[in-house]
């Protein structure tokens, strides 16, 4: 990685460096010999799939993986991560059941076996056996839809072709699905379980996106061997070899567009005297998000049509935020019955109730209702310390009135709040799991102004723009294409792979890829390979 471009003009400009970008970069350079810069605001280049360490690099932690699914061989995602790294991560299944879905009245272990899932709830739910069935067909169907659109036209299918696979089309939502299909409230509650990768409880969420995330997973959970810094580091190489490159400490002020279009950006390195610099390329991608792209990058004085309904969608649709506490052990938790599963963790089987109350704990620092719980050391063979990550969802409300001041220099009160969260998450492990306090031997937290700072997505938001019905809807979100009414301009990323995660945003650089260079060329060299 390096700051000193002696060029100003590329082929390609990538804003950001996630999935998305990185995807863009690696099948453009490999497959199109384009010469591509990717510009990062980040120190550390990958976006969420950077990792980083503490302790004298003893301890080390992802910021976005926690376990990425369809990477068995064979998988879709499989052959497409390996067409961008260029085979060089090696993906580790994880131990089964790989999920634990804990409820106040019953656990539910989730295996990496689409048969075994769905005999397990047919054994546990007898009355519920038809509507297993057709549940899985469903599921199927709408994550195949997502899919061959994304395929053949490189985008997201519209909000009317999920409704129109329903039997009854006024079924949108999760909710309405489960609602409509399921009488017992136990059984609804393990199948929405997994609301947290997409950030949304089920009466928001569409039921395709969620359709897609389970079958996502069918196969079990995979983790990379050596944290996910790994794709970064062997996709870098690739985008080099072409006379390209990666510059991070770099934020990109705006979009430079003449005409009508797009040909540059203007840049500010963010250390020393924040120089300013332009770059030029006549194809410019976004990774940044659509809402930053449209509302930040572009300038004002480029009319933008859609930009009063984008701004209105943001506000209606707030995404969730989250903190995370990243947690160094002196001891493997594997002494405490933990094999590297993840777990979900609910105060009752009412997601809307659990996602209503999803700021109570940080008000007055009690047990922490819901919470995510992973072990990256004991996916990850190549670990040589033991790690753990806790996620709780929350509101960027609450971290507002710090919002101004600068990264690690945020004052005593907030500095004092971050130690709370982290009390209440280790107490509230330590009361379902006795010991696992004494094995902690490093603590730090994440806030959503962490994720707001590095990534400057809006209020921290670490998926991108809510997967509501609404953003399937082509005629009232036009601003989640991959194309722009920017000519040379594209967007990728999360807000164009039609559903969040790596794997989202992995789809989204293929689409983006393919746009660019209006062939479909790279996904027929893909699927025979």
């Amino acid at each position: 990685m390096k700051n000193e471009i002696l060029s100003d003009n590329f082929d390609v400009i990538c804003i950001g460096s996630g999935m998305g970008s990185l995807t863009v970069a690696s099948l453009l350079s490999r497959y199109a010999g384009k010469k591509i810069l990717v510009v990062e605001k980040h120190f550390q280049a990958g976006g969420y799939t950077h990792a980083f360490a503490r302790k004298q690099n003893k301890f080390h932690w992802d910021v976005g993986i926690h376990y990425v699914g369809d990477m068995h061989s064979g998988g879709f995602s499989r052959l497409l991560m390996d067409k961008i790294t260029n085979k060089k991560v090696i993906w580790n299944k994880m131990s089964e059941p790989f999920e634990k879905f804990v409820y106040p009245n019953r656990t539910f272990e989730l295996f990496g076996n689409e048969e075994k899932f769905k005999s397990d709830l047919i054994s546990e739910f007898p009355d519920e056996e038809e509507s297993v069935h057709k549940y899985f067909k469903d599921l199927h169907k709408a994550s195949a839809l997502f899919g061959k659109s994304m395929m053949m036209k490189s985008t997201t299918p519209d909000l009317s072709a999920f409704t129109a696979q329903m039997e009854n089309p006024e079924i949108v939502t999760l909710k309405d699905y489960l609602d409509h299909r399921f009488k017992n409230e136990d059984i609804k509650a393990i199948l929405a379980s997994q609301w947290g990768d997409y950030g949304l409880p089920p009466s928001k969420c569409l039921f395709a996106t969620h359709a897609a995330l389970v079958v996502h997973y069918f196969n079990g959970g995979f983790y990379p061997v050596g944290g996910g810094g790994k794709i970064f580091e062997s996709v870098e190489p690739i985008i080099e070899e072409n006379g390209g490159a990666v510059i991070n400490t770099t934020e990109v002020v705006n979009i430079i567009i003449e005409n009508g279009k797009a040909i540059g950006v203007k840049t500010k390195f963010l250390r020393g005297e924040k120089q300013e610099r332009n770059y030029f390329a006549p194809i410019i991608v976004s990774c940044a998000g659509a809402y930053p792209t449209y509302m930040k990058l572009i300038p004002e004085s480029v009319p933008i049509s859609f930009r009063k309904s984008l701004s209105d969608f943001y506000n209606k649709e707030k995404m969730a935020t989250s903190v995370c506490v990243y947690m160094g052990l002196s001891e493997s938790p594997a002494k405490l019955g933990f094999k590297g599963e993840n777990y979900w963790i609910f105060a009752s089987n009412d997601h809307e109730e659990n996602f209503k109350r999803r700021n109570e704990w940080l008000e007055n620092f009690g047990e922490v209702k819901n919470l995510y719980m992973s072990f990256p050391s004991l996916k990850d063979p190549d670990a040589k310390h033991h790690t753990a990550d806790m996620i709780a969802f929350t509101d960027y409300s609450l971290f507002k009135k710090w919002k101004d001041l600068p990264w690690k220099k945020r004052g005593e009160q907030y500095e004092e709040f971050k130690k709370k969260i982290a009390d209440s998450v280790v107490d509230t492990i330590e009361k379902r799991f006795p010991g696992f306090k004494n094995i902690v031997e490093y603590i730090e937290v994440s806030t959503p102004l962490t994720n707001e700072h590095f990534t400057s997505h809006p209020d921290g938001a670490i998926y991108g723009l809510a997967c509501v019905p609404e953003r399937y809807d082509k005629t009232k979100s036009p601003w989640f294409d991959v194309t722009t009414p920017i000519e040379g301009l594209f967007l990728t990323g999360v807000d164009t792979g039609g559903s969040p995660g790596i794997a989202g945003a992995m789809m989204g650089g293929l689409a983006t890829t393919l746009k660019i260079l209006g062939s479909r060329d790279i996904l027929k060299k893909i699927l025979k390979e």
